[in-house]
This record gives C-alpha cells, structure tokens and sequence, in this order.
C-alpha cells in the first residue's frame, strides 16, 4: 500500500515523513556519499516543499515505512531543470501537466528483491498519483542501474539525452508517459492486482 501525502493530509503523516527522511540521509548521505543539505539526521532540500507530493509504502496501515519517493511540479525549481539540464538533448523540459520524479529510497537494510520488488510499487504508485492529479508526463534522472529497468518494465518510456558520466556511475534523464494502458501493463507484469495507491483525506469538524 502507498499512501498518497500532500499538503492537504501531511500533519496526518508527519512520523512518516520523519522516517522517510531518516531514510535518505542513510542511503544518499551516510553510504552513497552524496553531498547533500542535513538537518540533524534527515535529509531535506529545497525541492522538500509545500508542492512536493509524496509516495509513502507501507505493508500494511500500521507497519513501518518500507520505502518513498517524490513528485515535483515542473514548473519552478526542480532537480533537472536546476542541476542536470546537461543531460537533456533539449533541455530539461516543464510544464503544468509534466512532473518530476525523485528520492526512491527503500528502508535500510532492505535486500536486493524486495527493494525490486519495492521499485515497481512505487512504479504503480507514480502512475496512480499521475493519472489522478492529471499529470501527463513523469521525469526522472536514473542511473547506470536504474536505466534499463525503467525503460523496460512496460511503461511507455524514454531517454531524453545521452547518458552521460557522473563520479563513479552514469545518468539518464527518462521520461515516462502516464496512461492507463501504461498501468495495466506494469501491474500484469509485476502481479500487482489492485489499485496500490491511497489517500487519507484530514477529517474536518463542522463549525
């Protein structure tokens, strides 16, 4: 199950937000090495904002976070657009109906087949989100071992430039296109049988 966080219902999941930022300095800052802002022992930045929708996968309603990842409107600041535009033949691209994708980061210590077999939820959960908030077009900027599962789960995908040399691995900006088509294949093919995705709506008291 992947809950679907927003401005609108974020106080309801602010331990979960918590978690999933703990989660990234662990991955991105403490064992990939990234450099990356810290507060304490999270990770945020500055595309962590009030527009930000986030993905958060959970087995169950009272289990702990599994895993997460971010939406982020393309029409302000965003991670391609700001520092990979590079690696876009035509630069990075914006628009109301296109989105950008980021911050996959399973719990540690999470083993290899159920971080794949966390991924293609999030997969499914990013096409939910997509076709539910009118998002046409999803991108992302995947590496050397992202790269070809994204382009080849079944989705309708592509590289949007070269890839291209970063530190030790490699980039490649990918976008995806949101239909429900899209979304049956994935489900068919990783046996995901439902909807994934859920919204917790704040419960409002009448005046």
């Amino acid at each position: 199950m992947i809950y679907i966080v927003t401005a609108e219902n974020r106080d309801l999941f602010q331990a979960d937000l918590s978690a999933m930022h703990r989660h990234r300095k662990h991955t991105f800052v403490d064992t990939l090495g990234w450099h990356l802002p810290t507060r304490a022992d999270q990770e945020i930045d500055t595309y962590d904002g009030p527009h930000t929708i986030y993905l958060i996968a959970r087995p169950h309603p009272t289990a702990a976070v599994a895993a997460s990842a971010r939406l982020l409107p393309t029409t302000g600041s965003h991670l391609m657009g700001d520092l990979f535009p590079h690696i876009c033949t035509d630069g990075a691209p914006r628009g109301d109906a296109l989105w950008e994708a980021s911050r996959f980061c399973p719990a540690p210590p999470t083993p290899r087949r159920e971080r794949l077999a966390l991924l293609w939820q999030i997969f499914c959960g990013i096409m939910e989100t997509a076709l539910l908030y009118d998002i046409e077009r999803v991108i992302f900027t995947a590496n050397h071992a992202l790269r070809p599962l994204a382009l080849e789960c079944g989705w309708r995908a592509r590289a949007l430039g070269p890839t291209v040399a970063d530190g030790s691995d490699s980039i490649t900006a990918i976008a995806v296109d949101i239909d429900r088509a899209g979304l049956r294949t994935l489900r068919q093919r990783f046996r995901i049988a439902s909807p994934i995705t859920r919204f917790v709506s704040p419960v409002r008291l009448a005046a």
